[in-house]
């Protein structure tokens, strides 16, 4: 019974950790790649999303993109990663300031 429990930890133990590992993100490259080969801009937006990939696009780089081919859809979806990743940031330094471990002010 002991032998049979521990096999059912370690199965479970093992599915967590697949769940866990990373798919590397969708370079700029690579998107780019994609919609040249006829992908979706959906089918691209969600590759990105899978890998959890942040964008970090100047002005001069969406252009430069939207010239290349790359659809509008997912230049917004790149800048909106950026956008989210700041907000994020910005989140975290929030609750790891001093003020935030009284408590009072943080929610």
């Amino acid at each position: 019974m002991k032998h049979a429990l521990a096999n059912v930890i370690s199965a479970i133990l093992l599915l967590m950790l697949a769940a866990c590992a990373s798919i590397p993100p969708v370079t700029v490259d690579e998107a780019l790649a994609m919609s040249k080969s006829g992908s979706s801009p959906d089918r691209i937006i969600e590759a990105m999303k899978a890998s959890r990939a942040h964008y970090n696009l100047s002005a001069s780089d969406i252009v430069r993109l939207h010239e290349a081919g790359l659809p509008t859809p997912v230049l917004d979806y790149m800048q909106q990663t950026q956008l989210q990743a700041v907000a994020d940031a910005e989140r975290q330094r929030e609750w790891m300031s001093p003020r935030c471990f009284s408590f009072r002010h943080c929610w």
